[in-house]
C-alpha cells in the first residue's frame, strides 16, 4: 500500500537530512524525546494512541552514543484497517479532501497503484495535522506515501526541553519488512546502515528489480511484488544470482561485501559496484568507501 517511489527520490531521501536545521541526539535522550512526540500526536489523534505506543527503533538509532536522526516504524494497518478503507474517523480526517487529493494524485501517477496512491493522500492529510504542533515541523513536500519526514524538539531524560531538534521519519508499512529493510549495524568509523542497504540495492538494480524500503522488492517488467519479507529476499537473491547468500550474511555491510566480490561474476561484480558508487554519490552526506 506503500507508493512506489522513483529510485532518484529514494537516493536522494535515504540516509539524508530533508530539513536545514536539525541536530544529532544523544542515546539517553532518545526515549524521553519519542515519549514526548508520542504524547503530541496522542492529543490530536486520541483515537489513535495507543497505536503510537507501537512505535519501534529502526536503523542505527540508539546503538551508539550518538544519532544523526531517529527513523520509527508504523504499521500502515493503523491507517487502512481491513487493508483498503482508510479509518477516517479515527484520524479525524476529511473525507472529501481525501478523494480530491486521491483524483489529483491518479491524475499525476505514471508507475503507483491505487493502493500506493490512497496512502499517499492519507500520510499528507496526516501530516497537515501533525504540522500544526508547536514541537514539530513536518517537511510535506518530500513526506509521501511510505514515510513523514517530522523534526521533533528534543527533550533530556530529566524531561527538560532542549533547544534543538532532531529529524524524525515516521516509516510506514509492513514492520518486518521495515526492520529489514532499514536494518542497521553499530559500525565503527564513518559506515552506517545505508551502506548496506543501498548495496542490496544495487544487487537488485542490476537485475531490473527495485529494492523498495517500504513494501519489498518489485519487478521493473511486470511491478509486481517479488520479495516483502526477508526468507523472499534471500531466496530471490540465491535465484537471480545463482549463491548461497544467508540472513547473517544480508544484515552486514562488511560480510555482504566481501560475499558478492567471492561469489559474483567479474561482470556483475562491477555492474553492482557502479551502481553502488552512483548510488552513494546521489546520496546526500553519505560517505564513499575507500575500498570502492
Amino acid at each position: 500500500m506503500i507508493e512506489l517511489l522513483s529510485i532518484a527520490k529514494q537516493i536522494l531521501i535515504e540516509g539524508g537530512n530533508v530539513f536545514k536545521i536539525t541536530a544529532p541526539i544523544e542515546k539517553d535522550n532518545i526515549e524521553p524525546t519519542i515519549e514526548h512526540f508520542v504524547d503530541q500526536l496522542s492529543k490530536i489523534f486520541p483515537a489513535k494512541a495507543s497505536t503510537f505506543k507501537s512505535f519501534e527503533k529502526l536503523g542505527s538509532a540508539g546503538k551508539k552514543p550518538i544519532s544523526g536522526d531517529l527513523d520509527l516504524s508504523y504499521d500502515v494497518k493503523h491507517i487502512f484497517p481491513d487493508g483498503e478503507n482508510p479509518d477516517f474517523d479515527g484520524w479525524g480526517v476529511d473525507e472529501q479532501k481525501y478523494n480530491g487529493l486521491v483524483d489529483l494524485f491518479t491524475k499525476r501517477a505514471r508507475t503507483a497503484t491505487p493502493e500506493q496512491i490512497h496512502l499517499r493522500a492519507m500520510v499528507v492529510l496526516i501530516g497537515e495535522k501533525i504540522n500544526a504542533l508547536p514541537d514539530v515541523e513536518v517537511d510535506l513536500k518530500s513526506s509521501g506515501a511510505g514515510v513523514i519526514f517530522c523534526a521533533i524538539t528534543q527533550y533530556d531524560k530529566e524531561g527538560n526541553k532542549l533547544d534543538k531538534s532532531v529529524q524524525t521519519d515516521i516509516n510506514i508499512g509492513n514492520p518486518e519488512w521495515l526492520k529489514f529493510s532499514r536494518h542497521s549495524s553499530a559500525y565503527e568509523g564513518e559506515i552506517k546502515g545505508l551502506h548496506r542497504t543501498q548495496l542490496i540495492v544495487s544487487l537488485f538494480l542490476i537485475k531490473n528489480r527495485t529494492f523498495n524500503h517500504s513494501i519489498g522488492v518489485i519487478n521493473k517488467d511486470t511491478r509486481e511484488i517479488e520479495a516483502s519479507n526477508p526468507n523472499d529476499v534471500i531466496g530471490l537473491l540465491n535465484k537471480l544470482y545463482g549463491f548461497n547468500i544467508n540472513r547473517n550474511i544480508l544484515d552486514d555491510y562488511f560480510k555482504l561485501k566481501t560475499f558478492i566480490k567471492q561469489h559474483l561474476s567479474e561482470d556483475d561484480y562491477n555492474k553492482v559496484k557502479n551502481a553502488y558508487l552512483d548510488i552513494l554519490s546521489k546520496t546526500k552526506g553519505a560517505y564513499i568507501p575507500n575500498d570502492l
